[in-house]
């Protein structure tokens, strides 16, 4: 795995203990081969949304983490934050209006930009 993946996958992972397990869930998966960027990332994704879904929220930290990634120089990790993370996430929480609106709310200017023309589509 690239490292500016890795590095974000343990930071998101340390802020949330729900992002870790799941991280550790998709490994298992899928050993003994890495996950693909896009799966791990989407299975993140849509654990956020799964989180907002239950009513909870994730850290503002994680939010933080995902703007500085979208405006990272590190294009395969714009990449897979954009297409694996956020459009999962963005997926999940148009079944529940409410929780995409919270998200929205949730998301910095780049991340919430990028959500909101994939889903205009």
């Amino acid at each position: 795995m690239q490292q500016a993946c890795k590095i974000f996958i343990d930071s998101i992972g340390a802020k949330s203990s729900a992002l870790g397990t799941t991280y550790a869930e998709t490994n298992e998966y899928w050993e003994p081969d890495e996950p693909p960027l896009t799966s791990l990332f989407a299975a993140l994704g849509d654990r956020i949304a799964e989180e907002f879904d239950k009513g909870g929220e994730i850290d503002r930290s994680v939010s933080d983490l995902i703007e500085r990634a979208m405006e990272s120089d590190d294009e395969q990790l714009v990449t897979v934050v954009a297409t694996g993370l956020i459009e999962a996430m963005v997926a999940r929480a148009e079944t529940q209006k409410d929780t995409w609106t919270r998200i929205a709310a949730w998301l910095g200017n780049t991340s919430r930009r990028h959500a909101e023309v994939w889903r205009i589509g």
